[in-house]
């Protein structure tokens, strides 16, 4: 036990705990992706999803974990990137290593901006606080019109400025994490870094492509608003 206290509160543990945090991380995003994909497939598609994931008894147990998880995440960077810091002579930042060192700052920085985006997401959509309101579809069922929240959240431009800017620093946050994530994790074989080198942009290009399409979508008036009976 004492051995496994002391690996977590280590430098190495930290780099490992941060990087499987940030693949559950990811896989969420993925699976946050398809999910609010749907919203292409009409109202009754994505309220169905939604009204699914609402009525499942373990989806605030799963939402807490996650904050738990993403909230682990930013301890973690946040302590490794103090470490690193107060470990590194001044003249460190002139020598070979200075764009892993820009790197480093730029993902810190990041990472704050996208977990204040990320409680503003939580305030926008899930539970409602930020311009946007709630329609029952069905009296009985108290079914929430999710598809219609989304397009009126995402009619303001500010708001869906706001998205797509944030979203964007994100897929630069996954691009750097997603190379790190392998190396922390033992993967250092050369030809498993060339497939990494194409598979990790493809990977963030489609997956911020697909999220920054909704508000862009709903902006511009592809996505109609329609209140169902």
């Amino acid at each position: 036990m004492q051995k496994l206290k002391d690996f977590i509160v280590s430098p190495i543990g930290g780099k490992v705990i941060m990087a499987l945090s940030g693949a559950m991380i990811l896989l969420f995003l993925v699976g946050h992706a398809l999910g609010n994909l749907l919203v292409f497939s009409g109202q009754e598609s994505l309220n169905t999803y939604a009204y699914w994931l609402q009525n499942n008894p373990l989806l605030w147990v799963f939402r807490g974990s996650m904050l738990l998880l993403l909230i682990l995440h930013v301890v973690l960077a946040l302590r490794m990137y103090l470490q690193n810091r107060k470990a590194r002579p001044v003249t460190y930042a002139l020598n070979k290593d200075l764009q892993l060192t820009y790197s480093a700052k730029t993902m810190i920085f990041s990472g704050v901006i996208i977990f204040a985006f990320i409680m503003f997401h939580i305030a926008h959509l899930t539970l409602g606080w930020v311009s946007t309101t709630s329609l029952d579809i069905d009296a009985s069922s108290r079914m929430i019109d999710v598809y219609s929240n989304v397009v009126v959240g995402f009619k303001q431009p500010a708001i869906a400025i706001f998205y797509v800017m944030s979203l964007l620093i994100i897929g630069l946050h996954l691009h750097h994490s997603i190379k790190s994530l392998f190396q922390t994790l033992g993967f250092h074989h050369e030809n498993f870094h060339q497939v990494i080198d194409y598979l990790a942009p493809a990977m963030i290009i489609i997956l911020t492509v697909g999220f920054i399409s909704i508000p862009l979508a709903a902006l511009f008036g592809y996505l109609p608003v329609a209140v169902m009976q």
